[in-house]
Parts: structure tokens; sequence; C-alpha cells
């Protein structure tokens, strides 16, 4: 029987005890050999889910990703004033992806949470959607049709099957996604590739195009092109004599550039209690307030509000984190992931933003932000603040977290 296509956003993920449990756990039965040497130095590693199980994806392919997969992607690394190995492990989700799919990469990152002693912080993302911190594993990120289900396993485009590519930038990450071959898949402002052969391939800008997307458009297409050079077509500029482009892609019209969509700037966090049963409605039981601090309000949960018993789930407006308790039940804490689904269903806007699972006495800076900031947080902004610079205007993934370590908490 053929796995009936269900996009990811229509599961409520509740595995122990499931079909995916069973088949997970049936796959498994001799030891997951994919988790041998993981975790015990620094570094980037990715598998794909295939069938139950996890395949170790090619290093040569670290940054592309096909629609219909879900993959984990798991970063080792260490801080730089200590010597001890930190995890972050992430599920990522194709917009394709099948209800199995995504339901065993969810069980797989809590088997490879359990192999590492529990020490990985667990993040979900989203195809599009991906954080500032998964985005920065990646040179860039290119996404392509199919995946494992279809048969598809690696891109070669040929003259019988040309191939479009859409080039877009996301804040200072950029991004290349294959499209339907036509006319009406470009619009006027991202870059487009079109491969028709080693020897034929184009570069099309959009007249509002960024400049960093036309740059690396052409860097991408002159890696494909291996017989001549690549033709570059800029929008208005005499874009209608290039007969042989416009004879792969047809009729249509193009379409204007997209509308922006204006980022939140500023949220109240809600806190709610997440219970065992999956049926049991989420309960809200906080809303952060604002404190005055230096240079701007920022609104803030009260840290008492979270016991230890509980589990918790957390909207900070930018992301979901579920918190776990140290002395939550065994019940809740396979709730956890489950709850950012079920907290989709209530408030479809979080149903495309990363997922961080949060561990009692591990969590992270970003988490911490959002329950206040200490005495020693105040002085450092007030220094900060002398010297010409802002607290939150941290751009460096990295050095945002150690710098917040010393912040919050």
């Amino acid at each position: 029987m053929c796995q009936q296509k269900l996009s990811w956003k229509d599961t409520n993920l509740s595995l122990i005890g499931s079909d995916i449990d069973h088949k997970c756990k049936e796959a498994a039965a001799q030891g997951e050999d994919a988790w041998e040497g993981m975790g015990e130095t620094p570094e980037l590693r990715v598998w794909r889910i295939e069938k139950f199980t996890v395949k170790p994806w090619p290093k040569e392919q670290y940054g592309e990703f096909f629609k219909g997969d879900s993959y984990i992607v798991m970063n080792t690394y260490k801080e730089d004033d200590s010597d001890a190995l930190k995890h972050d492990i992430h599920i990522w989700i194709g917009e394709d992806s099948t209800q199995d799919e995504y339901g065993t990469a969810a069980y797989k990152m809590v088997e490879a949470d359990d192999f590492l002693g529990g020490a990985p912080v667990q993040h979900r993302q989203i195809q599009g959607k991906e954080s500032a911190e998964f985005r920065s594993y990646f040179d860039s990120l290119r996404y392509h049709d199919g995946g494992v289900e279809s048969g598809f396993n690696h891109v070669e485009p040929t003259v019988e099957k040309p191939v479009l590519f859409r080039v877009k930038s996301s804040g200072k990450q950029i991004a290349m996604t294959q499209m339907p071959l036509s006319k009406s898949s470009l619009n006027e402002g991202d870059s487009f590739i079109l491969y028709g052969g080693k020897g034929h391939v184009w570069c099309w800008n959009g007249k509002d195009s960024k400049p960093m997307e036309k740059a690396k458009s052409n860097l991408w297409a002159e890696g494909m092109c291996t017989l001549g050079s690549v033709k570059v077509i800029d929008q208005g500029d005499g874009d209608e004599d290039v007969g042989d482009f416009w004879d792969y892609l047809g009729e249509g019209e193009i379409a204007p550039a997209e509308e922006a969509v204006e980022p939140i700037t500023e949220f109240k966090p809600l806190l709610f209690r997440v219970d065992a049963n999956p049926d049991t409605e989420l309960k809200q039981v906080a809303e952060g307030s604002l404190h005055q601090f230096p240079g701007k309000p920022v609104p803030v949960l009260e840290k008492d509000i979270l016991n230890e018993d509980d589990v918790f789930l957390m909207d900070s407006g930018w992301e979901v984190y579920v918190w776990i308790g140290r002395d939550a039940d065994t019940s809740e804490k396979i709730a956890a992931m489950g709850a950012a689904d079920r907290y989709a269903q209530m408030e479809p806007r979080v149903a495309d933003l990363p997922v961080t699972i949060v561990k009692s006495g591990k969590e992270s800076p970003s988490f911490k932000a959002s329950f206040g900031m200490t005495a020693m947080s105040l002085l450092l902004c007030r220094l900060e603040q002398q010297a010409g610079n802002s607290v939150f205007d941290w751009t460096d993934e990295r050095a945002r977290r150690r710098k917040a370590s010393m912040l919050y908490w």
C-alpha cells in the first residue's frame, strides 16, 4: 500500500505505541549504526529518513534538501572558554514530507538524544522558515523537488529535463529552490537559474532582485555551466530578445516582487502548561509583562512559574519552546514535541516557526531572555550603552550565545 500523502502539518505527533513507534523499533532492533561515533568530536552531521531508518547524507550534499523528505542534523561544538562538548540536534521537515517521515524524524531525534544521555538541545526546522542558528551551519540552502519515496536522490539536469531554480535571500542567508519550469514561476524580486544543458545555462534577474542574489545565482550558474559561458539576463534590458530562454519556459506572466511579510516587532511571551494527555487542551498560565530595561521596555515572564514537575510551552513570538522540568513524568516528556503541533492547531501563526525542546538546567540563552535579566545583565547593558553598543543588536549567533550566557539567569 502506498504511503498516504499527508503534510506533516496534518499530524499530531503522539508517537509512543503508534504504528510509527512499532516500525521504528523493528527497524532499529539490531541497534542504530548511524549513531556510531556521534557526538565525540566537534562536527556537523546530517542524516536522511528512509523507510523508518536514518541514513547518512553525503557530505558533498550538505545544505541540499529534498522537499519530500525529512532530515536529522546535529551540530557538536565547544564554547571558546570550555572543553565540554555541546550538541544541537534538529529535525528538518520538507514542505512535501509525509506523516511517516516527520514522525520517524521526531522519533529518531529522541533516540539520538537518549544515545547522548539527554545532553543535546532538540529543535524542529521547517523548510523556508529555518532559524538563524540552523542556517549558519551551511554556506547556503538548496531545495530540490522529490525525495526518497519518489526515487529522487540527486539532481542531474539534462537537455531533455531542464531545471529552473529560484535564488532568494533571507537576511544574510540565500536559498536556492527548484521551481516549476514555467514563465509564471519568475517574479520581479528574485534571481533565477535555468539549466538547459552543460552549455545552456542562464541567469535571469528580476528588476527588483538584490545584488547578493544576482552574485550568488551567477556563481552557482557558473558551477553548472561546464561548456561555454553563463548568459545573464536582466529583466527589461533586452530580455525579450533571448529566444532560447523563453522557449524553455513557454507562456505565462511574470509575477511582481513578493511583498515582504512585516516581521513581528513586539510580542508578549505566552506560557502554557502541557498535559500528558494529547486530548487535553493546552492551558495558558502566564503572559509576559513589560519591564523597563536600558534602552527599551522588554516583555518578560516570571521564572518562578516554571515547575520542575511539569512541562511548559512558551511562545516567544519568533520561536516556540517546550520546557521539560527535571521531575516531569515520562508521559509528559513524550508529549513534549507533540505539544508544539497541538499549539499550532490553536494558533496557526506558529505552524512554521522553529521549535526547541529545552530541559531544566540546560536552558538556551534565547529561552532565558524571555524570563528577564539579572543585575549583572543591567550592568553590562549600561556599559555597552556607554560604549555606543546595544545588547539587543547581536547578529553573530555564536557570539550572541556566549554573551547572553553571562546575562541571563
